[in-house]
Protein backbone atom coordinates (compact mmCIF):
# COMPACT_ATOMS: atom_id res chain seq x y z
CA UNK A 1 0.00 0.00 0.00
CA UNK A 2 0.88 3.35 -0.29
CA UNK A 3 1.75 6.15 2.32
CA UNK A 4 -0.89 8.20 0.97
CA UNK A 5 -3.58 5.34 1.00
CA UNK A 6 -3.13 4.43 4.03
CA UNK A 7 -3.41 7.95 5.40
CA UNK A 8 -6.83 7.83 3.67
CA UNK A 9 -7.80 4.27 5.26
CA UNK A 10 -6.29 5.10 8.60
CA UNK A 11 -7.46 8.77 9.14
CA UNK A 12 -11.57 8.85 8.87
CA UNK A 13 -11.54 7.27 12.03
CA UNK A 14 -9.45 10.21 13.70
CA UNK A 15 -12.00 12.82 12.28
CA UNK A 16 -13.13 15.05 13.70
CA UNK A 17 -15.89 17.88 12.25
CA UNK A 18 -13.75 19.44 9.64
CA UNK A 19 -10.35 19.33 10.51
CA UNK A 20 -8.24 15.29 10.97
CA UNK A 21 -6.70 14.73 14.31
CA UNK A 22 -3.46 13.57 13.04
CA UNK A 23 -2.11 13.90 17.07
CA UNK A 24 0.14 12.56 18.15
CA UNK A 25 2.28 12.80 15.12
CA UNK A 26 4.81 10.00 15.98
CA UNK A 27 2.05 7.41 16.54
CA UNK A 28 0.00 8.47 13.43
CA UNK A 29 3.27 7.61 11.58
CA UNK A 30 4.08 4.62 13.42
CA UNK A 31 1.04 3.30 12.12
CA UNK A 32 0.86 4.32 8.73
CA UNK A 33 4.88 2.66 8.88
CA UNK A 34 3.30 -0.48 10.25
CA UNK A 35 0.27 -0.80 7.46
CA UNK A 36 3.04 0.29 4.35
CA UNK A 37 5.80 -2.03 5.69
CA UNK A 38 3.86 -5.80 4.35
CA UNK A 39 7.07 -7.89 4.77
CA UNK A 40 7.33 -6.71 8.03
CA UNK A 41 11.07 -6.27 8.19
CA UNK A 42 10.92 -3.24 10.23
CA UNK A 43 12.17 -1.28 6.95
CA UNK A 44 9.83 0.34 3.84
CA UNK A 45 11.49 -0.53 0.18
CA UNK A 46 10.40 0.84 -2.89
CA UNK A 47 8.30 -2.05 -3.83
CA UNK A 48 6.33 -1.68 -0.86
CA UNK A 49 6.22 2.43 -1.41
CA UNK A 50 5.14 1.24 -5.12
CA UNK A 51 2.42 -1.16 -4.43
CA UNK A 52 -0.44 1.23 -4.51
CA UNK A 53 0.42 2.75 -7.56
CA UNK A 54 -1.87 0.75 -9.79
CA UNK A 55 -4.98 1.66 -7.08
CA UNK A 56 -4.65 5.32 -8.46
CA UNK A 57 -3.38 5.14 -12.14
CA UNK A 58 -7.23 4.63 -13.35
CA UNK A 59 -6.33 4.60 -16.99
CA UNK A 60 -3.42 2.54 -16.83
CA UNK A 61 -1.24 4.75 -18.11
CA UNK A 62 1.54 4.90 -15.52
CA UNK A 63 0.97 8.53 -14.78
CA UNK A 64 -1.54 9.70 -11.75
CA UNK A 65 -2.94 13.12 -12.88
CA UNK A 66 -4.24 15.34 -9.99
CA UNK A 67 -8.11 14.23 -11.15
CA UNK A 68 -7.18 10.57 -11.08
CA UNK A 69 -5.60 10.89 -7.60
CA UNK A 70 -8.13 13.19 -5.96
CA UNK A 71 -10.94 11.08 -7.21
CA UNK A 72 -9.77 8.47 -5.50
CA UNK A 73 -10.01 10.43 -2.13
CA UNK A 74 -13.14 11.72 -2.75
CA UNK A 75 -14.70 8.48 -2.89
CA UNK A 76 -12.47 6.83 -0.01
CA UNK A 77 -12.19 9.34 2.70
CA UNK A 78 -14.14 13.08 1.25
CA UNK A 79 -13.28 14.70 4.28
CA UNK A 80 -9.47 14.69 3.23
CA UNK A 81 -9.70 16.35 -0.10
CA UNK A 82 -8.02 19.58 1.03
CA UNK A 83 -4.77 17.05 2.34
CA UNK A 84 -5.08 14.98 -0.72
CA UNK A 85 -4.06 18.19 -2.61
CA UNK A 86 -1.26 19.05 -0.70
CA UNK A 87 0.14 15.65 -0.33
CA UNK A 88 -0.27 15.19 -4.59
CA UNK A 89 1.81 18.84 -4.48
CA UNK A 90 4.81 16.94 -2.13
CA UNK A 91 4.63 13.89 -4.52
CA UNK A 92 4.57 15.92 -7.47
CA UNK A 93 8.05 16.05 -6.08
CA UNK A 94 9.59 16.97 -10.40
CA UNK A 95 6.08 19.77 -10.43
CA UNK A 96 5.39 18.09 -13.92
CA UNK A 97 1.26 17.45 -12.56
CA UNK A 98 1.49 13.90 -13.30
CA UNK A 99 2.81 11.02 -10.28
CA UNK A 100 5.05 8.58 -11.71
CA UNK A 101 7.82 5.97 -10.63
CA UNK A 102 10.20 9.34 -11.40
CA UNK A 103 7.71 10.90 -8.57
CA UNK A 104 7.82 8.14 -5.93
CA UNK A 105 11.39 7.13 -6.30
CA UNK A 106 12.06 10.80 -5.37
CA UNK A 107 10.00 11.00 -2.58
CA UNK A 108 11.24 7.63 -1.25
CA UNK A 109 14.52 9.59 -1.50
CA UNK A 110 13.36 12.14 0.88
CA UNK A 111 12.70 10.00 3.54
CA UNK A 112 15.83 7.99 2.98
CA UNK A 113 17.91 10.87 5.10
CA UNK A 114 20.83 8.24 5.06
CA UNK A 115 20.60 7.80 1.38
CA UNK A 116 21.19 3.48 1.57
CA UNK A 117 18.58 2.89 -0.08
CA UNK A 118 16.06 1.85 2.47
CA UNK A 119 13.62 3.61 4.88
CA UNK A 120 13.94 2.81 8.32
CA UNK A 121 10.82 2.65 10.86
CA UNK A 122 12.95 6.10 12.47
CA UNK A 123 13.86 7.77 8.98
CA UNK A 124 9.89 6.88 7.78
CA UNK A 125 8.44 8.55 11.07
CA UNK A 126 10.37 11.57 11.71
CA UNK A 127 9.47 12.62 7.68
CA UNK A 128 5.50 11.99 8.71
CA UNK A 129 6.31 14.12 11.95
CA UNK A 130 7.46 17.11 10.12
CA UNK A 131 5.01 16.58 7.12
CA UNK A 132 2.41 16.76 9.36
CA UNK A 133 3.60 19.65 11.29
CA UNK A 134 4.05 21.65 7.73
CA UNK A 135 0.35 20.73 7.14
CA UNK A 136 -1.52 21.54 10.10
CA UNK A 137 -3.13 24.63 8.39
CA UNK A 138 -4.74 22.05 6.53
CA UNK A 139 -6.11 19.83 9.01
CA UNK A 140 -6.05 22.03 12.23
CA UNK A 141 -3.83 20.23 13.98
CA UNK A 142 -6.27 18.19 15.83
CA UNK A 143 -7.75 21.09 18.12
Amino acid sequence: MSIVYLILICLPALTMAQNVNLKPYNVTAAVLFLQVDTNMNNNVDKTELHASFLSYDTDGDGRITRHEYTTYVDAHSPALHPLSHALYDIYDVDGDHHLDEHDFDNFYGLMDTDNNGIVSDDEFIKYWEILFVDLEHLHGGGR
